[in-house]
């Protein structure tokens, strides 16, 4: 494909917040492989904020997939966004069939996907939905580039962030009222997108309780969490104040985690936004493969109990009553911190 002609690249990327930020190593081959193209980034409400703080995307459009644009009409209206815009190419990043038929639908001229679902049908260019073995994300995105003649593993899978100047504003403004400090400080994030991942309260209060007594620490997590997070602080006698439920914006987390010392975390979302800001992390998994997922600085720490059963992926009935997560104890989290070079020197513990 002639990189001359490329003036307008879409893509196409409906899932999490975890698996949009991982593919900027996508967006960064692009970005080479067509460096005269501007990148525009097609994502669901939830991300889009994410996707906005990419540097190497110009522009966000958002697909409210369970929302306005449900369903079989929502398609046809989305595709009929789109048409106008006059994409050269689109890359639908995605297993599901619902970007290919879109940009099918939008009549992009050079439309590249993975096989899967019957999607190859409505592509120009297809991708093999069969993985080559256990590797991390960052790679396994970067795979439906290869028809393209882009090879994963020449390639560079850092992430990273850039952090608007207004989020670091509204950030400064919300740590006034909250009495966070401007950097210095530990964050931790006990609780998952499923019961499996989450930290037992037990074992997250021990770790608040131990570093609180000389550190500055904070909770954070979705306004759906509050309980647990604020059971969690009561536990550990940490002031409600500390717990940050639902009180930041995804790019407000970006700057907030940018300042922190060290963000202690389960498999989710902020696991992967401290990667992309530089924020060393200590991760602890259990029902998921830290090879897929984890961290992956040289000051990073990853705590893994694995079992004959793990990684599950969530799925299934559990059998082992996810000793897989509770079998790293708050002692091996606290060694894992002090390890990890989180603290500074004059911090030790």
């Amino acid at each position: 494909m002639d990189a001359e002609t490329i003036k307008k690249i879409l893509v196409i990327d409906l899932a999490f917040i975890g698996d949009v930020i991982l593919a900027t190593p996508t967006m960064r081959a692009l970005k080479a492989r067509f460096p005269k193209a501007s990148l525009t980034m097609l994502t669901i409400p939830l991300t889009a904020e994410v996707a906005a703080m990419n540097p190497y995307v110009d522009e966000v459009l958002v697909y409210d997939k369970r929302g306005k644009d449900k369903g079989l009409f929502g398609m046809w209206r989305m595709a009929r966004r789109l048409v106008p815009l006059g994409f050269d190419l689109c890359v639908s990043m995605n297993f599901a069939l619902r970007g290919a038929v879109v940009a099918w639908l939008a009549g992009i001229p050079n439309r590249l996907g993975y096989d899967a679902q019957h999607a190859g049908w409505f592509l120009t260019l297809v991708a093999s939905h069969r993985r080559d073995g256990i590797k991390h994300e960052t790679l396994n995105h970067l795979e439906v580039l290869r028809p393209l003649g882009i090879d994963e593993k020449n390639t560079d899978t850092s992430l990273s962030m850039k952090v608007p100047e207004s989020a670091k504003e509204s950030l400064a403004e919300k740590s006034k009222v909250r009495h966070i400090p401007q950097d210095g400080y530990l964050v931790l994030c006990p609780v998952g997108s499923y019961v499996r991942k989450n930290l037992s309260l037990a074992t997250a209060a021990h770790v608040v309780r131990h570093f609180s007594q000389r550190k500055p620490i904070f909770l954070i997590g979705s306004a759906a969490e509050a309980n647990q997070l604020e059971e969690i602080a009561r536990l550990a006698n940490l002031p409600r104040n500390n717990v940050l439920a639902g009180a930041l914006t995804l790019s407000e987390l970006a700057a907030f985690l940018e300042n922190a010392s060290c963000l202690i975390t389960v498999d989710t979302g902020p696991l992967h936004i401290a990667q992309a800001v530089g924020c060393r992390t200590v991760a602890i998994f259990g029902p998921t493969d830290p090879v897929v997922w984890g961290p992956r600085g040289e000051t990073d720490e990853v705590l893994y109990y694995r079992t004959d059963c793990s990684p599950c992926w969530g799925k299934g009935k559990c059998e082992k009553r996810m000793v897989c997560i509770e079998g790293t104890t708050a002692r091996e989290i606290i060694k894992a911190v002090e390890h990890s070079s989180c603290l500074r020197n004059t911090d030790k513990l």
